[in-house]
């Protein structure tokens, strides 16, 4: 099937501002949480012997630390302390109230919405550090992210699924901290350790150790590339090294984007380059291996985001000769055959 622009929805003329000013509320408590999830748990003095000592504790597992007697280095390492965790809540309090006032604007206008617990989940990854440098959204749940770049409701692609697919982006070129040293990530914790900070029954599934499942049977997988693999030690995920197919998702231009949740707080989103999205998911189609009921959902989502891109991404996300030739060839005849049937003939 081909799908004409006018099966798509296109957004309200103004939704653009409100889409941006919903993410630059998010950025502003992005950047407060991650002030706090710097700063150790908490810092108090302790009496011991009749002096008092500064001790501190990185996390609320933690004994305490003593950094030293009272003293005017330790009283200005307090002080500095105090000011500026109460700043950071300060200021995530106020981007909390902005946020809801933004979205509730964003819902007003029909936007794209994730699930609450996908929200969360992400927010979460990008505080850790993880979105963005480490891990992609992929499969079903990145298409509320593509909707939103090109403005438009899509008319298949969206449908929703009972798991959540990431994908592992560490040093490829579609990482945002590219250049990865042993500093960057020391002290970054991983995905499981994310998981269980939201819901502390998800566990690795034994029979399949790239997912893990909470009590409710809520699923989280991670994808890899066989470039990408081994995974750090300090990933206990152990994600399939043949998939050749998710190397092309580390490919072109990956997208940043920021949504409502269902509950009015903000959801971001880090995807694959559509254009590469779209031919994965039309080889995903013709996969012998894959499940025979994904396959056409897959042709739907391929096909559509293909047409979207043509109608609404042609300026940052061209469908030109430059991209045509960097597809592999195995790809370069599915692009064919969509663009002989959408009689789309690609330009320099």
């Amino acid at each position: 099937m081909v799908y004409k622009k006018s099966d798509f929805i296109q957004f309200p003329s103004d939704c653009g501002q409100v889409i941006a000013n919903l993410e630059a509320a998010y950025d502003q408590w992005h950047q407060a949480r991650q002030t706090l999830a710097t700063l150790p748990c908490s810092m108090f003095w302790q009496s011991k012997g009749g002096t008092a000592y500064l001790a501190v504790k990185q996390n609320g597992n933690d004994n305490g630390t003593t950094k030293g007697a009272r003293s005017p280095q330790t009283q200005a390492i307090f002080d500095a302390f105090v000011a500026e965790k109460d700043l950071a809540k300060r200021r995530a309090s106020e981007a909390d109230v902005l946020i809801e006032q933004r979205a509730l604007q964003y819902r007003a206008l029909r936007l794209p919405v994730m699930l609450d617990k996908q929200g969360e989940l992400l927010r979460a990854l990008d505080v850790a550090g993880l979105l963005r440098n480490d891990l992609l959204v992929v499969g079903s749940n990145a298409f509320s992210a593509y909707e939103t770049l090109c403005g438009a409701k899509f008319p298949a692609g969206n449908e929703p699924t009972q798991d959540f697919d990431l994908a592992w982006c560490r040093g490829s070129s579609v990482s945002l901290a590219r250049l990865v040293s042993d500093a960057s990530v020391a002290g970054r914790k991983s995905l499981m350790a994310v998981l269980q900070s939201i819901d502390s029954t998800y566990r690795l599934n034994p029979k399949k150790p790239y997912q893990a499942m909470n009590s409710a049977g809520y699923e989280v997988e991670l994808l890899a590339a066989p470039s990408r693999s081994p995974l750090p030690k300090t990933e206990v995920f152990e994600p399939m090294a043949s998939l050749v197919e998710q190397e092309w998702l580390l490919r072109g231009k990956a997208a940043f984007v920021v949504v409502s949740t269902q509950r009015h707080r903000a959801c971001p989103l880090y995807v694959p380059d559509p254009r590469w999205m779209a031919v994965h998911k039309l080889w995903l189609s013709k996969k012998p291996e894959r499940n025979a009921q994904k396959r056409p959902k897959d042709a739907r989502q391929g096909k559509v985001l293909l047409d979207a891109c043509r109608y609404f991404l042609a300026d940052t996300y061209p469908l030109d000769i430059d991209f045509v030739t960097h597809l592999p060839d195995e790809l370069r005849d599915l692009f064919n055959d969509w663009a002989k049937a959408a009689e789309y003939l690609p330009n320099s």
